[in-house]
């Protein structure tokens, strides 16, 4: 069975998963292009574009189904995806932030303001905080996530349902000018139409990590986890099930719209005492 130790020098192990992939399409003939192994694995032939050039390497499940589908002998896939997930790297949202541009609904629970909600101040203290980089670093970190908040400004934007944790309104970040901007900022979006905002009172047990979750316009869902330094990307319907439970129970004790509003109002007020 193939593995990493196969690898061409300078050769990552994404590249060398999409010239298995590809190898293994061709090999079954010219019928088998990447539009029909998608149509065969319900994915898309974008998506296996993208695993074939090493760009985005597939979860466990949509390996598990190419290996079926392209006839690989089991774990030729899933074991080479087992290492990537497994790997610590600085990059680990990657796959996560690509999908998300992609989604038609993001319903998330967050112990920070997220990064498509995030203020230029917010974000840089965020990133000063984690010891991202130098100064440098952190403006282009933080200017390039206010370059994706542009999915948010799309006639077709996504529908975002937010609980936000309460904690994360009250923590100073980059001082009382920059949260009570940055609170103002999230009022200003929770106007929008497609744009919900919910807090999640302090009152019981913290919670450890942030959730993402991800509705794609054919059905496809992928859920994404964060914690310090550490976060996962699965489309596996049994972990998304799972984290979709988490939502739920998180979203049930929030308070409403209306409220988390008022409470959002009083907050910022606060930064002026």
């Amino acid at each position: 069975m193939p593995g990493p130790q196969d690898l061409e020098p300078g050769e990552s192990i994404e590249q060398y998963l999409g010239n298995v992939v590809r190898e293994a399409r061709l090999a079954l003939g010219r019928d088998w292009t990447q539009a029909y192994v998608a149509g065969k694995t319900f994915s898309s032939g974008t998506r296996i574009s993208e695993i074939e050039r090493g760009e985005d390497p597939p979860d466990r499940e949509l390996a598990r189904r190419l290996e079926i589908v392209l006839r690989l002998p089991p774990g030729t896939l899933v074991n080479l995806v087992k290492i990537l997930t497994e790997r610590t790297v600085r990059d680990y949202a990657k796959t996560y932030l690509r999908r998300q541009l992609e989604a038609t609904a993001i319903h998330e629970f967050s112990i920070v303001v997220p990064g498509l909600l995030q203020t230029a101040g917010y974000a840089r203290a965020a990133m000063q905080a984690g010891l991202a980089g130098t100064p440098a670093q952190i403006d282009d970190y933080a200017r390039r996530r206010l370059d994706r908040q542009a999915v948010l400004d799309r006639p077709d934007p996504p529908w975002m349902m937010l609980v936000l944790d309460e904690a994360c309104l009250r923590r100073d970040m980059g001082g009382p000018q920059a949260m009570r901007e940055q609170i103002e900022h999230l009022l200003t979006m929770g106007e929008r139409p497609q744009v919900n905002i919910q807090v999640l009172p302090m009152k019981g047990a913290p919670v450890a990590g942030s959730v993402s979750l991800l509705t794609f316009a054919k059905g496809q869902r992928g859920a994404y986890t964060e914690g310090f330094n550490t976060g996962n990307y699965t489309e596996d319907p049994a972990d998304v099930m799972h984290f979709q439970r988490v939502y739920d129970l998180l979203q049930q004790a929030a308070l409403g719209v209306r409220a988390s509003r008022e409470l959002m109002r009083d907050i910022a007020k606060e930064q002026d005492d």
